[in-house]
């Protein structure tokens, strides 16, 4: 017997000892669980705050140093980079041993030397050379890769586009052109700035539909005291500045051809503006004095459709005068270059000098971007080109760019943006986080307004006041309002709840505002009833009455809807929100949003609720009513109080489902990033951010970082949310002990 008994007991200490390490397993593997989501998170939104990196691939000398090199550039894969002497030769070179490829020459006259070259488009290697004889020739280079079995090869082709000959005027002589800005836009127009040896500024558009040359003596145009010290044109051809050397600038707005218009004229610097030059886009514009200054200015409007040149960022200072400005064929970097050497990487929107670094020790006569931007050459005073490797893959991205106001191109202010994708290659994108941010705690505090006061009610009411069978009808059926997938709600708020709330909006208002009227006048009425008439109402006769002041309330905004209308609101609700508050009413909006994210919370709030108020002693509800108190005063004064802990537990857990929901918002709002309370619009929540943007996210690129950014400030709302919610939980818990 002793035996069985000893056996029996070790079969139970083996299982409460199995049972034991079970437990333990499973918890920690959920805290291991909790923190590998966290340190996956963290790894994949750390590279955003990785700066940028120049290593050198390789260096090599020009042999004929004679032959000062205008031009360099490489193929979009960096298999092969070409570079121009003055004599108009262009030498193609294999970048992987540095081998002469091939060699074209691009003038036909033995004597002519080329005196400047400008690249035409920041997308195709189109230029424009001008020549110590005065022409002007267009030239293309295109590059084809293509394979030869497995071997790469990358086919060549040099094309003469133009060939012009300038006016020598009246001096008959040959017009040296010194220095030279070229521009073909989209729609293949030409345009052609250039300075000549007898110091004339002239302007050549070359319109192709109709094959017609507009010539443009800008000198006559310019302010008789304005010595012209750095020019420019943007990619579109539609402005020309120009910098003197007294610190000021002039626009002139190009785009009619035919006819020059003056925009603006103002003081930029007390010193020589020495560099300009725009940026992708053509709203950009990137100015650099003989001090060293390097300034952003954008285009912002003043009134209507009139626009000034303001300044928005400035850069770190080189030491010596900029002498180039080299913009980026991909983002908004550039390069500023000083007249010692010294090279600055700069990303124009966040006004960030990123990296600084000087090639050789002699002065940086040219740099280029390669097409991709992943690599930058460069040329010394002496001939020595330098090829590096340009490791930069979040430029835009900063803390101010993310959670403070940011004035980007083609806005008039700064402010919090969120625009991840747009219609061309040209496009910024803009990543603040303050919209979904905002735009989850709006659609929270929109779902908290209408779920808590009616799932507390509920559970104060289900749980002091209902009978047993009631408990077992309504607890149950509540309950499986939580097992209903979230899509099913989402799609019902989005398909049919939001044109049945745009439908009957007025009705919807008006019983917002008579439903407490009816209450108050129901509980007024109540009052009045003999006591002898009410000690003999079954318990649970409260919730049929609760009934009488909704169907009323119903009642009456259905049918005083129209006439409330056409008195306070001129006929039309809609209208009125828009012709006098400025409110335009979106089908999918924050209304509906609360309704059905609300709808989802209420099961969580009222359940937990109702357990921490019917887990409350019954002896301490006993004590309050032989003392003389009221069945409502024990539940306000005794029951609510004891229950503090777990009432507040269940709202912190509401407001970590409404935080963290996805499909409701995803389908009952427009998605739409702005920043604005009224809850006639929409919003863009964190979470069906992620769910909109992840599939179409380049993997490893900036917009994909930033998703899993979001979801890591997602994850650490929730889980200060929780955090919160238990320290608070238990002191209440604690306080309210001694009952």
């Amino acid at each position: 017997m002793s035996s069985n008994k000893d056996k029996y007991f070790r079969k139970l200490y083996l299982q409460n000892r199995i049972v034991k390490y079970i437990i333990t397993f499973a918890g920690f593997s959920s805290i291991v669980s909790i923190a590998a989501i966290l340190l996956f998170l963290l790894l994949e939104s750390s590279p955003l705050i990785k700066g940028a990196k120049i290593e050198e691939i390789f260096s090599f000398s020009l042999p004929d140093p004679d032959k000062k090199p205008l031009l360099t550039g490489t193929d979009p894969y960096m298999r092969v980079y070409y570079i121009m002497s003055k004599d108009g030769v262009i030498k193609f070179y294999y970048a992987s041993d540095q081998s002469l490829m091939r060699s074209d020459t691009l003038s036909n006259f033995s004597e002519e030397k080329i005196l400047c070259v400008s690249r035409g488009s920041l997308m195709k290697d189109v230029f424009a050379a001008g020549t110590d004889r005065g022409r002007l020739i267009t030239f293309r280079i295109r590059f084809k890769n293509d394979f030869i079995g497995q071997e790469p090869v990358v086919n060549i082709n040099l094309k003469v586009l133009d060939i012009y000959q300038v006016d020598p005027g009246q001096q008959q002589q040959v017009n040296h052109i010194e220095e030279l800005i070229f521009r073909e836009n989209d729609d293949l127009y030409r345009f052609y700035a250039w300075k000549n040896h007898h110091g004339g500024f002239n302007l050549r558009i070359y319109d192709p539909d109709e094959e017609e040359n507009y010539l443009h003596d800008i000198k006559k145009i310019l302010p008789a005291d304005f010595n012209v010290s750095a020019f420019t044109l943007d990619f579109e051809g539609s402005k020309l500045i120009a910098g003197a050397k007294d610190g000021r600038l002039t626009w002139y707005d190009i785009s009619g051809l035919k006819n020059i218009e003056l925009i603006q004229h103002w003081e930029a610097y007390r010193t020589e503006i020495s560099a300009l030059g725009f940026l992708i886009g053509g709203q950009g514009l990137i100015t650099g004095s003989a001090e060293g200054s390097v300034n952003l200015w954008i285009p912002v409007r003043i009134k209507g459709q009139e626009f000034e040149f303001q300044k928005i960022n400035s850069f770190e200072s080189h030491s010596k005068a900029i002498k180039l400005i080299i913009p980026s064929p991909r983002d908004r970097n550039f390069l500023s270059i000083g007249s010692d050497g010294e090279i600055h990487l700069n990303y124009s929107t966040t006004g960030r000098t990123q990296l600084k670094f000087s090639p050789t020790e002699e002065i940086v006569s040219m740099a280029a971007f390669s097409p991709k931007s992943n690599a930058i050459i460069a040329a010394d005073s002496k001939n020595r080109f330098g090829f590096y490797n340009l490791d930069n893959p979040h430029p835009e991205i900063t803390t101010k760019t993310l959670f403070g106001k940011t004035w980007y191109e083609g806005y008039d202010q700064p402010e919090f943006v969120w625009q991840s994708t747009g219609g061309s290659s040209e496009f910024e994108p803009k990543l603040s986080m303050i919209p979904l941010i905002f735009g989850t705690l709006k659609g929270t505090l929109y779902a908290m307004f209408f779920s808590v006061p009616i799932a507390l009610l509920g559970a104060i009411f289900l749980s002091q006041f209902g009978t047993m069978k009631m408990k077992q009808i309504i607890k149950p059926t509540i309950e499986i309002m939580a097992a209903i997938p979230s899509v099913i709600i989402g799609f019902l708020a989005g398909l049919y709840f939001s044109p049945l709330f745009e439908k009957f909006l007025m009705e919807i208002m008006l019983f917002m505002i008579l439903i407490p009227v009816f209450f108050y006048i129901t509980i007024v009425l109540w009052r009045f009833i003999p006591a002898g008439h009410k000690t003999g109402l079954k318990t649970g006769f409260e919730l049929l009455l609760a009934l009488v002041p909704v169907i009323l309330s119903l009642a009456a905004a259905f049918s005083f809807a129209d006439l409330a209308e056409r008195v306070f609101f001129a006929g039309n609700f809609q209208q009125w929100l828009f012709s006098v508050i400025g409110v335009t009413y979106e089908t999918r909006n924050s209304l509906v949003v609360g309704f059905a994210l609300g709808f989802a919370v209420i099961p969580i709030i009222f359940t937990v609720a109702e357990d921490a108020l019917s887990n409350v002693p019954e002896s301490l509800v006993s004590a309050s009513l032989a003392l003389g108190a009221s069945k409502w005063q024990t539940v306000r004064r005794i029951v609510v109080p004891a229950a503090a802990g777990g009432i507040f537990a269940a709202i912190m857990l509401g407001l970590g489902r409404a935080i963290g929901e996805t499909m409701i918002v995803l389908m009952a709002t427009g998605n739409t990033p702005i920043l604005d309370i009224n809850p006639f619009n929409g919003f863009r929540a964190m979470s069906a951010c992620i769910a909109v943007e992840i599939p179409e996210a380049p993997v490893g690129g900036t917009l994909y970082r930033v998703l899993f950014l979001t979801a890591l400030l997602l994850f650490a709302f929730t889980f200060v949310l929780n955090t919160i919610s238990s320290i608070i939980g238990d002191k209440l818990r604690k306080k309210y002990a001694r009952f």
